[in-house]
């Protein structure tokens, strides 16, 4: 008897401490706007079971990267699983200023985002650029209509852009749907259907080949699969990104070719500890993409320029910028290409009344190779450039960045990148 009164009397405490940190129920505060479901189906820790520190992270992480909460917060009080939620705006003005260093121009414009759309986490968009390179965009994307993250979007874009390397101004106009689903929460699966019209306008008699055509026209099956464990999608601090994406494009006019592409991708992203900088993070990528058929007879919009802020940045997509007795070629249509970036926080991202706002720096290594057919990929002439940048993050919009980039032929190159 007196056996048992001592374990009773050492198992009570370890029976209370138990207790108190069980969750016995979960409730949510501050989502005036987002629909309750929207905020529960995030969330993964179960009832009626001890707290457990790494689901509490993990559903901090899903929830802050709807991208519609400007701070995410879970505590555990009296047994109850509280989320605190501050919402973004949900209405954003897009201030359209852009710069393409394949076309050479600014653009301007105006938009509208609504990033949680009738509270269900939709985001409608609706915007263009009316000086420069003039487009006109319309879209809304559902990410979670039913199931396990089935979801719909659907895009309009118009856009009159410029290629100076051929004197051609494109007419682009194009139309998608696509939608998705989820196995598990690491596996996305996405599909689309697209439509393709590309009407030029000459201002030059210059042609590439013969069988250039003034106007194309494209049915387009897309299929994308990712293999993602990132904790915070818009700034990693751990965790990978494997990506493989396939496009067939199927020409709707006689005589023009039927276009493939191929891409392979692989992010990997290490929080490390190095003195006198706060949350360094280390990632390394890698990133491939194959065109068929051969270069000569791919249209002039699917050609690629590694050089650039899309790719190596240090150089230009200009070949007329290029260093003397420099013989790569930037016109391509295969590429593979890596980095390695240092990236530090400068400005600790926070929320200022709805909005956050943080600045990180970061130092980059990158390289590639690029050819007109995959048999002439050659490491002989393989791109390296380096520099550094600043990373810019505002509630919404994907982060911006201006980085300086440097090559070893003595050019350097200021990209600008969202």
């Amino acid at each position: 008897m007196f056996k048992k009164f001592i374990s009773i009397i050492l198992f009570f405490p370890i029976f209370l401490l138990a207790y108190q940190n069980q969750v016995d129920s979960i409730i949510i505060i501050g989502n005036k706007n987002t629909k309750d479901h929207v905020v529960f189906r995030e969330i993964l820790h179960p009832v009626n079971n001890v707290l457990d520190s790494t689901i509490l992270k993990e559903d901090i992480n899903r929830l802050y990267n709807l991208g519609i909460f400007s701070s995410v917060d879970i505590k555990l009080e009296n047994n109850i699983y509280k989320v605190n939620l501050v919402e973004s705006f949900f209405i954003i003005p897009d201030l359209v200023i852009d710069y393409s260093e394949i076309a050479r121009k600014w653009s301007y414009g105006l938009g509208l985002a609504h990033l949680n759309f009738m509270g269900l986490n939709q985001e409608l968009y609706l915007g263009g650029a009316f000086i420069g390179e003039k487009w006109f965009a319309i879209s809304l994307n559902n990410p979670w209509i039913t199931g396990d993250h089935v979801s719909l979007q659907s895009t309009l874009y118009n856009k009159f852009s410029d290629n100076p390397f051929y004197e051609y101004r494109y007419h682009e106009t194009y139309f998608s749907l696509k939608s998705g689903f989820y196995n598990g929460l690491k596996n996305k699966f996405e599909y689309g259907l697209s439509y393709y019209r590309n009407k030029k306008h000459t201002t030059s008699e210059l042609l590439v080949h013969e069988n250039e055509k003034n106007i194309y026209k494209y049915l387009s099956f897309e299929f994308d699969y990712q293999f993602d464990t990132r904790d915070v999608y818009r700034d990693p601090t751990k965790g990978s990104l494997f990506g493989f994406n396939f496009r067939y494009s199927r020409s709707l006019i006689e005589d023009s070719p039927n276009v493939a592409k191929v891409s392979l991708s692989y992010d990997k992203y290490i929080l490390t500890s190095i003195k006198y900088l706060h949350q360094p993070v280390l990632s390394y990528g890698i990133y491939s993409s194959f065109k068929f058929p051969k270069f000569s007879d791919l249209p002039i919009h699917e050609y690629i320029y590694i050089g650039g802020e899309d790719y190596v940045r240090g150089y230009s997509s200009d070949s007329n910028e290029s260093p003397e007795n420099f013989d790569i070629d930037l016109e391509v249509s295969n590429v593979i290409y890596n980095y390695i970036e240092l990236q530090s926080t400068i400005l600790k991202k926070k929320d200022y009344g709805k909005i956050e706002f943080g600045m990180d720096g970061f130092l980059f290594v990158n390289s590639g190779i690029g050819s007109k057919s995959i048999e002439s990929l050659n490491f002989n002439e393989l791109l390296i450039g380096y520099g550094m940048g600043l990373k810019f993050y505002v509630t919404g919009p994907p982060p911006i960045s201006i980085m300086i980039g440097f090559n070893p032929y003595g050019q350097n190159f200021i990209h600008l990148e969202d």
